[in-house]
């Protein structure tokens, strides 16, 4: 009786337990739920404002937006600013290079110009050398009609007058040819120069005055001012 009493004490019992237990599931599930739905919300709250803040980065206001274009243009006349110095800069390095180089030729064009000069100068003197050359070997030449013509018989000079006459234009005409070439005699009469004459002697004259020319032995050239040879003469004391 008395085990029989136990169990039904226990029957009892158990069915309590079971009931809180269940009330105890209950509280705890329910107390789940409200967990999980306070969780939801802190998640949609913090869903909500990140996408609060981003639409607010993305979206500026009037302001930020004025703010930011300033900057900009802040940015952009200060980058325009450093590229204007910059091509200043690159200007005045190419006028430098520029002005060296047209300083460099304009030395290569003076220095051109002076050789060219020299070289003209010095083909002149050599053919001016080259002519007095010349000159100097057909002068003998010269002095041989000079010598010729002075010293003909007189009984032959009708007989032969027609020769003459031809020997004389050649003798005037190989003159008149070096006579173009700068050639000229000098004076065989007048005063004694002593860088023109050379005086072979000096004797008394009651005809002409003293330091002054009697007769020129041999006639002297110059050739562009300048004493081939002097002319050969007798002077008066």
């Amino acid at each position: 009786m008395t085990e029989r009493r136990e169990s039904e004490t226990k029957t009892t019992e158990m069915p309590e337990q079971n009931k809180d237990n269940e009330q105890t599931m209950a509280t705890g599930m329910n107390n789940g739920e409200a967990s999980n739905d306070a969780n939801n919300d802190s998640v949609n709250n913090s869903v909500n404002e990140a996408a609060a803040s981003a639409q607010a980065e993305g979206e500026p206001t009037a302001e930020s937006e004025g703010e930011v274009e300033g900057q900009a243009e802040e940015e952009s006349v200060e980058q325009l600013k450093e590229r204007l110095a910059q091509l200043e800069a690159e200007l005045t390095e190419e006028r430098a290079k520029y002005q060296q180089l047209w300083d460099q030729m304009q030395r290569m064009a003076a220095e051109f110009q002076n050789t060219r000069k020299r070289q003209e100068q010095l083909l002149q003197a050599n053919i001016e050398r080259a002519t007095e050359a010349l000159i100097l070997k057909l002068l003998p030449v010269l002095d041989d009609f000079e010598m010729a013509f002075q010293n003909i018989p007189e009984e032959q000079q009708a007989e032969a007058e027609a020769w003459l006459a031809g020997f004389r234009q050649i003798y005037r005409k190989l003159v008149a040819i070096l006579e173009e070439e700068g050639l000229r005699a000098i004076e065989r009469e007048g005063e004694f120069n002593p860088e023109l004459h050379q005086a072979i002697s000096h004797e008394p004259s009651e005809e002409v005055e003293s330091g002054h020319i009697i007769e020129t032995v041999r006639t002297g050239y110059e050739h562009k001012e300048r004493v081939l040879r002097p002319a050969l003469v007798r002077v008066a004391q």
